[in-house]
């Protein structure tokens, strides 16, 4: 009981309304204004899970989704609250592995962090280049610049992960990167079935138009769901676990210490126990 008592710390409990706020206006946004094909609706539960732990981190994605559901009237977002919980479950763990740590590096070190996380991102928009669904207008309905623009989007975003190591020269880039992938398959694999089975492939969002495009190609309604789960998934979640890590870096090493996780996340030549001295009360 103590390691759960201990992830719902007076700070935690008060963060985790904020981290609700934060899913729901942006993933909002992102899903039901702009219709973009991404959600970044995970943002406050990875905040939390990665500060708090996994249960801190799995509540506040189940309660975003249920209040989001309620309160904006969304039901389709509903049952999704089973993948919200996974993330912060991953999240948490994260946490405890020290992902989200920074590490300072120098010379071919942070040379070859840089350029595995940029090939690491080109990879999982690879499917897409090789899908006739995206390629063939006459399949999937998409423009012929589709690819292209996929293309050029990989690209970018490559580029800004590299720059972003490189220049920050920090090898927590790379596995932020690689905790963002590898929770953006997960979930991926856990919507598929909830957004095929409950909804029909259909949820209101950007992404709709992927699963009716790979619909058109010949899949059904699960293997269109997996698909654009697949597409949409790993992208947003690396958005996401960058978004996170660049909020825990403009955070002072002494309000990051206070939270559960906190030593964690904080270089190892700081010592919070030394340099901050004990929590106050309360």
């Amino acid at each position: 009981m103590g390691w759960v008592s201990g992830q719902f710390t007076t700070r935690v409990i008060t963060l985790i309304p904020v981290a609700i706020a934060i899913n729901i206006v942006i993933g909002y946004i992102t899903q039901n204004v702009l219709k973009l094909p991404i959600y970044l609706d995970s943002i406050g539960t990875i905040l939390v899970g990665v500060l708090a732990g996994p249960l801190a981190g799995a509540l506040t994605g189940v309660l975003s989704n249920i209040i989001w559901a309620w309160v904006l009237n969304v039901p389709t977002i509903f049952w999704f609250w089973i993948t919200a919980a996974v993330i912060g479950l991953l999240a948490g763990a994260w946490g405890y592995l020290g992902v989200y740590r920074p590490r300072p590096a120098t010379g071919r070190q942070l040379t070859a962090a840089a350029i595995i996380a940029a090939v690491l991102v080109v990879i999982i928009v690879i499917p897409i280049l090789n899908n006739p669904t995206y390629t063939n207008p006459d399949i999937g309905g998409f423009p012929d610049w589709a690819v292209q623009a996929a293309a050029v989007i990989a690209i970018i975003t490559a580029l800004v992960v590299a720059g972003f190591i490189y220049i920050r020269r920090d090898l927590a880039g790379l596995f932020v990167a690689l905790a963002g992938i590898v929770t953006g398959i997960v979930a991926a694999i856990i919507s598929a079935p909830i957004a095929a089975v409950v909804y029909g492939g259909v949820t209101g969002s950007g992404t709709d138009l992927i699963v009716l495009a790979l619909r058109q190609g010949g899949s059904d309604v699960l293997q269109a769901s997996l698909g654009q789960g697949f597409f949409s998934d790993p992208i947003d979640k690396t958005i996401t676990s960058f978004v996170v890590y660049i909020v825990l870096l403009s955070l002072s090493s002494r309000v990051i210490a206070r939270y559960p996780l906190g030593e964690r996340l904080l270089p190892q030549a700081a010592t919070p126990v030394e340099t901050l001295g004990p929590e106050p009360a309360g």
